[in-house]
């Protein structure tokens, strides 16, 4: 706690709270707002840094060997990896017939909320921007409680039981927002969902636009009404769903590929519109051939993109170790965000 919360550098009469905020709300910092874990500096305080206080309810995870099969409390059975993911083997939902027979963990119970408030007390007077972690993260729990391949034929094979099960999902997911409002002080929103492939969807855009995002609108507004922003992680290449995203009032989308759909494409079509929360892109910063010299030219080319409108805020990948990110190409990436905005 003490070295999340320790401050770094902000101008006089300005926190790191407002610093990210004006960022968000497109309003020109006085300089990018930043997450680095290489050396350990950031604006924000994300609760998921507390989830090592307490192991979650019903993980086997921390108790096995690799291979273990575990169940989760959403009856999921997964192999045990020893990495920030383990392996989903058993989903309980593939045929959603079973549903109504399904019981769902209660995920809104207050105990699971109500202890973090002095946490949330303490990051809010530290100044930081406190970000809540989405306990539900919608679609990335549909694959794991349908499975992928069931999850994609599921809007012609089982719609209704797919509308059923979104459904239910959406409200936990509101549900959860207002514990985190009652919990304490909270700026933002924050869940983890990859719609994205490599290439495009893995679903036609319609198909998102009539079962997915009426039900996200839900959710965003539910963030909004609650005084906080909506931030969504969203890997892959997503540029196609990014207009429906805007549209319903997310505010911040969080990328770990930005470079899969390009920098100025991001900032010519969506720049001034929504904020932009960028890692310097995993899988080509992980490559044999990057230097950190490759690294500083990325990180201008992204930073000079976005500097005329704004909306742009730096990141550093929080599992370095799972993507085999040397520990001298964090200190580049770091650097180079310097360099590039970050520092006053």
């Amino acid at each position: 706690m003490e070295k999340l919360l320790a401050p770094v550098p902000t101008p006089a009469g300005m926190d790191s709270r407002e610093i990210v905020r004006r960022a968000i709300e497109l309003e020109c910092p006085p300089r990018l707002p930043y997450s680095f874990v290489v050396p350990l500096e950031t604006d924000f305080f994300e609760t998921v840094a507390l989830q090592h206080l307490r192991e979650p309810v019903g993980s086997g995870r921390t108790k096995g060997e690799i291979g273990d099969l575990y169940y989760d409390e959403w009856g999921v059975g997964q192999e045990i990896t020893k990495h920030s993911w383990d392996h989903v083997v058993d989903h309980p939902l593939c045929d959603l017939h079973v549903l109504a027979d399904y019981r769902f963990p209660d995920v809104t119970d207050v105990e699971r909320f109500g202890w973090m408030r002095p946490y949330l007390q303490q990051a809010r007077e530290a100044g930081k921007y406190v970000v809540a972690a989405d306990p539900v993260m919608m679609y990335e729990r549909m694959r794991t409680l349908m499975g992928f391949e069931e999850l994609m034929l599921a809007p012609y094979t089982q719609p209704r039981g797919l509308d059923a099960l979104l459904d239910r999902l959406t409200d936990l997911t509101v549900g959860a927002i207002e514990r985190w409002a009652a919990a304490g002080p909270v700026d933002g929103f924050m869940t983890w969902e990859d719609f994205g492939l490599q290439t495009a969807l893995p679903m036609k855009v319609e198909t998102f636009r009539a079962f997915y995002k009426p039900r996200y609108a839900r959710i965003v507004e539910a963030a909004h009404r609650n005084g906080m922003h909506y931030i969504w992680h969203n890997c892959g290449q997503i540029v196609e769903m990014l207009p429906d995203m805007i549209d319903i009032g997310v505010d911040v989308v969080q990328l770990d590929q930005p470079r899969l759909m390009g920098h100025r494409r991001l900032a010519a079509e969506f720049g001034g519109r929504i904020c932009f929360w960028n890692t310097v892109d995993i899988q080509w910063s992980t490559g044999p051939a990057v230097s950190g010299s490759d690294i500083h030219t990325e990180v201008r080319d992204m930073t000079q993109a976005f500097s005329s409108l704004g909306g742009l805020m730096a990141r550093q990948y929080p599992q370095p170790e799972d993507i085999q990110l040397s520990r001298d190409l964090q200190t580049e990436i770091y650097r180079a965000f310097l360099d590039n905005g970050c520092g006053l």
